[in-house]
């Protein structure tokens, strides 16, 4: 989700329902990392219907935004529908990063002295 300067329309759940699926993103996708979450309705609404759609997942991570949300709480009280929701892939896992930014560091990932260049600093 990108923060962006002109309104991109009003894209609730009923506007996700009526486009409908895509089969086979439906039964291909094991893995969504979702950067820059500010907790908006319209990415509220994609996660869920993303996720009662999507039969394979297996993890999902939403990385927070930074400066998005003033306490943990707050945090908590925008991602916990998705959590007790009934998803397609009943084994899934949602990870959150509540610290924002980028988890992926190309750069680092690339130095073979670091013994886990993934690992957060």
């Amino acid at each position: 989700s990108g923060e962006t300067g002109q309104p991109s329309g009003k894209h609730n759940l009923e506007f996700w329902n009526e486009s409908g699926t895509i089969k086979c993103i439906c039964s291909c996708i094991k893995l969504l990392v979702f950067h820059d979450f500010r907790g908006d309705r319209s990415e509220l609404a994609f996660l869920k219907f993303f996720f009662k759609s999507v039969l394979v997942l297996e993890e999902a991570l939403i990385v927070m935004a930074n400066g998005s949300f003033t306490s943990m709480e707050d945090m908590l009280s925008k991602v916990k529908p998705l959590g007790s929701m009934k998803r397609a892939s009943s084994d899934s896992t949602i990870t959150i990063n509540p610290q924002g930014g980028s988890i992926w560091n190309f750069k680092k990932a690339s130095d073979f002295s670091l013994c886990d260049p993934f690992a957060n600093d």
